[in-house]
């Protein structure tokens, strides 16, 4: 009879004979190549620890950037008052999607309003606007000075003026008239002649002039001015997208984009 267990036996162990010889072949060739070529693996090492050191250099030096500009913008939103003075004026032009908030006391030449919003309670030198059956009203207020508060939908101020206007019927008074509202929803607002600081417009898109040869086209940028002094318009009559322009001077503008962050002072 045969055995039928023994050629299953002899591959077994020429298998086990195979494996040992690999392994015994492997370390030699390892020990031989770590004596012989111990400058090589040295400098394949030193390849690696400079491309770290470059890489993390370059990180290194785009942090300082990014807090270069941070500085830049702290310096600019910083002490104002000190530093308005330093800065030149530039010719200012822009476009913008985007209503900045503003809460300041300020001095402006003039203020024209168009609006339908005739619930809003208007006081002029003590007395109650009548605006009943009235579909628009325009009202023209002159040489204002006082608190104003805008956003996107509404304004609000109190003070005093030399003039006042509602649909062509004017109010006179050898004094400053005093005239206040709260959160009066407009259609369109126009500012003569305001004077600004700190002025920040939210992330928007729009055109940017600076003088007469630079024009850049603004997509998902935030706007800040150090100073501005010009006229303000924001129109929401014909959509509901609000349209802020702006022609004036402007003092340390400072823009900051995903392509591009600038500064001009």
């Amino acid at each position: 009879m045969f055995n039928q267990g023994s050629p299953q036996g002899h591959r077994s162990h020429l298998r086990f004979y195979i494996f040992m010889v690999t392994l015994v072949l492997g370390g030699l060739f390892f020990l031989l190549y770590s004596n012989e070529n111990h400058d090589t693996g040295n400098g394949f090492m030193s390849a690696i620890v400079g491309y770290t050191e470059n890489a993390t250099q370059q990180l290194v030096d785009e942090e300082e950037t990014e807090l270069d500009i941070e500085q830049e913008l702290n310096q600019l939103v910083g002490d104002s008052k000190n530093k308005v003075n330093n800065y030149r004026s530039i010719p200012l032009s822009l476009s913008f999607d985007r209503i900045p908030t503003v809460k300041k006391n300020v001095t402006v030449e003039g203020i024209s309003l168009e609006f339908d919003d005739l619930s809003a309670t208007i006081t002029i030198n003590g007395d109650k606007l009548e605006l009943k059956n009235l579909k628009e009203v325009t009202l023209s207020i002159k040489e204002f000075v006082g608190q104003v508060d805008i956003d996107v939908s509404a304004i609000s101020l109190s003070g005093t003026a030399k003039s006042i206007e509602a649909n062509n019927i004017a109010f006179s008074s050898e004094k400053a008239l005093p005239i206040s509202f709260q959160g009066l929803n407009y259609k369109h607002l126009q500012l003569e002649n305001i004077e600004l600081k700190d002025l920040e417009l939210p992330r928007g898109n729009g055109e940017l002039r600076i003088g007469e040869k630079l024009t850049y086209i603004l997509e998902d940028e935030e706007l800040k001015m150090l100073y501005f002094k010009g006229a303000i318009t924001i129109d929401k009559k014909y959509s509901n997208t609000s349209m802020l322009l702006m022609e004036g001077d402007v003092k340390g503008l400072y823009d900051n984009g995903d392509l591009l962050t600038f500064v001009l002072h």
